[in-house]
């Protein structure tokens, strides 16, 4: 009798874990692939709007992709005579205006600068988020839209998403190096972290249900950017680490910093939080980013 009852009682465990799971699967790919955007404002009180409220003259632009999004962004002259070009990534659920306060003075300095918000973001045309799968047809759209003002060559700069869409998206393109800040190298990282953080149970269970699901969603294969960082080279490679990372785990840089070819570097951050790296330390960060820029855009 008693063994009877375990027996039911497991069913009954294993049903409502079944459910549980499935529930978290569908719930999480849907905030996944259609992600609460924060709107196009400055995070800050009083932040830049637009490059000229930091006194940058800029040229508002808008292309379109291959699959025919359309996106908005801004292209910011260099200050010196160059032709080098650096495409800034943001982050999930962002817009370009946090990258613009951050990075955007000091590199177009010495490159031409574009940014723009993703499809699914900001300004940019509605569309499911796939965290890099058709992100990658973004930034394609971009690189030639910087060759079609004869721009070049050109490095990809991405920042959380940003960094690891531009990892995807690298092999494929010209372009002649990657800064990647806090990237991930597998999806279902960041998510399982997440659901610890909120207090979800079998997270690692559920996070990869998520990105299953999610993949159902959008039919599309959400490549994890550990899968082809080996094909970057010989681009060159930064990956920028900030080592408290509660979000995206140090060892995910390492990892990808292992599996990438040459030339590559890894700069690790001591103290910083999830894409928090320039903050921790702006004058180092500035001259770590820069320098690889000149050695490889020159």
């Amino acid at each position: 009798m008693i063994r009877g009852v375990f027996r039911v009682v497991g069913r009954v465990g294993g049903l409502l874990t079944g459910i549980y799971l499935a529930a978290v699967a569908v719930r999480g790919s849907g905030f996944l692939t259609h992600p609460t955007i924060r709107p196009f404002l400055p995070l800050i009180e009083g932040g830049p709007a637009t490059p000229a409220d930091i006194g940058l003259e800029y040229e508002p632009v808008r292309f379109t992709t291959a699959d025919g999004v359309t996106l908005s962004g801004w292209l910011i002259p260099a200050a010196r005579d160059t032709r080098t070009a650096v495409v800034v990534l943001h982050g999930f659920g962002g817009h370009r205006l946090p990258e613009l306060a951050a990075f955007v003075p000091w590199l177009h300095e010495r490159h031409h600068v574009l940014q723009f918000d993703f499809r699914g973001h900001g300004e940019s045309d509605a569309s499911r988020v796939t965290l890099g799968s058709h992100e990658r047809r973004d930034v394609a759209a971009a690189v030639r839209f910087l060759e079609s003002r004869g721009l070049g060559p050109t490095a990809l700069f991405g920042i959380s998403m940003g960094a690891s869409t531009a990892i995807v998206s690298a092999p494929d393109l010209a372009v002649a190096a990657v800064v990647a800040d806090a990237p991930f190298a597998e999806l279902h990282h960041p998510i399982g972290n997440r659901m610890r953080e909120i207090g979800y149970p079998l997270a690692r269970v559920g996070a990869r249900l998520i990105v299953g699901a999610a993949k159902l969603r959008t039919r599309s294969r959400l490549r994890d950017p550990i899968s082809v960082v080996g094909r970057i080279a010989p681009r060159a490679l930064l990956v920028i680490s900030p080592q408290g990372d509660q979000l995206i785990s140090p060892d995910q840089s390492l990892r990808l910093y292992e599996a990438a070819g040459e030339p590559k570097e890894l700069y690790a951050v001591s103290g910083a939080a999830h894409a928090e790296a320039y903050v921790v330390n702006p004058e180092e960060y500035r001259s770590r980013v820069l320098e690889f820029l000149e050695r490889h855009l020159g």
